[in-house]
């Protein structure tokens, strides 16, 4: 049975019937029915066997927004005591990330690879925000 079908047959009278719907509330969208489905986009993360890692290039438009990147990033990894190899090159960086100990991607690589895409989509917003003006 469907979580929705539950709720509204949970047999408490005082409910009006959908109130599931109400209540969860993200059964009704705004986006028009042909843009739907919204399809990801896939990941610009390769994966690279001996040992076992992802690696991502990083590409900016100027130097602030490279050292921006790599200053946050540094950040991170200090904060959770994970680090990655950053290889710099003119303007781009290039991020390899996998757990030594077992020689594989974990947790950890990944949620480093998502804070990576994070800062980077923050340089790219700020650098077309900076374009419109």
């Amino acid at each position: 049975m469907r979580l929705l079908e539950f709720l509204d047959k949970s047999g408490d009278a005082s409910l009006p019937s959908g109130s599931a719907e109400i209540a969860l509330g993200t059964l009704h969208t705004t986006v028009p029915s042909s843009d739907l489905p919204i399809d990801a986009e896939p990941s610009a993360w390769i994966m690279i066997s001996n040992p076992e890692r992802i690696v991502r290039v990083f590409t900016f438009e100027t130097f602030n927004h490279m050292t921006y990147f790599t200053s946050e990033l540094m950040r991170y990894q200090e904060e959770v005591q994970h680090h990655a190899k950053m290889t710099i090159s003119f303007r781009d960086i290039t991020v390899e990330s996998y757990t030594h100990d077992i020689d594989a991607v974990t947790r950890q690589d990944l949620a480093l690879a998502e804070f990576c895409d994070e800062i980077y989509g923050d340089v790219i917003f700020l650098d077309y925000a900076r374009k419109d003006v």
